[in-house]
């Protein structure tokens, strides 16, 4: 056997394959990387499409804030610089004020009153929001990334 195949079978036996679900033919699973790979280069493709997206997945601080925003919006939760702080404790306040302040000032994010009815909170903390144009352009990355995965079956 070649050095190649020698590498293919060590990769094979190293890949977690029981998670699919279908099983996978032994010679499909280089197929599955250029699949993966060309889906990844999709989902990249898609997201230069939204200068919204765009910013928030710049780097990965920006988006890790987003998700941590976008969650908190999706449960109806307050959120706030403070609260992300303490949630992403890799990057220190200042990092993150500073990220948040910038996706303020674009637009990305906007300040709302807390959707709870319970009030006697700080009045001096805001409670961030994606913006409309956000939630609209990560949900139809969403879709488009849904729609790729559902037209590819790797067998």
């Amino acid at each position: 056997m070649t050095e190649q195949g020698l590498r293919d079978k060590r990769i094979l036996s190293k890949l977690k394959l029981d998670k699919l679900p279908h099983q996978l033919q032994d010679e499909a699973f280089k197929t599955l990387g250029f699949e993966v790979s060309n889906f990844i280069h999709h989902v990249f493709s898609e997201r230069v499409k939204s200068a919204s997206l765009n910013w928030c997945f710049t780097n990965i601080k920006r988006a890790k804030i987003f998700l941590k925003i976008f969650h908190a919006n999706e449960m109806g939760a307050e959120i706030y610089k403070e609260e992300i702080a303490k949630n992403i404790p890799e990057y220190s306040y200042k990092t993150i004020s500073k990220i948040i302040d910038e996706g303020l000032a674009k637009g990305y994010y906007i300040l709302l009153e807390p959707d709870s009815s319970i009030s006697g909170k700080d009045g001096k903390i805001k409670n961030i929001r994606p913006s409309e144009e956000l939630i609209v352009d990560f949900l139809n990355l969403s879709i488009s990334i849904i729609s790729y995965i559902d037209k590819k079956k790797i067998k």
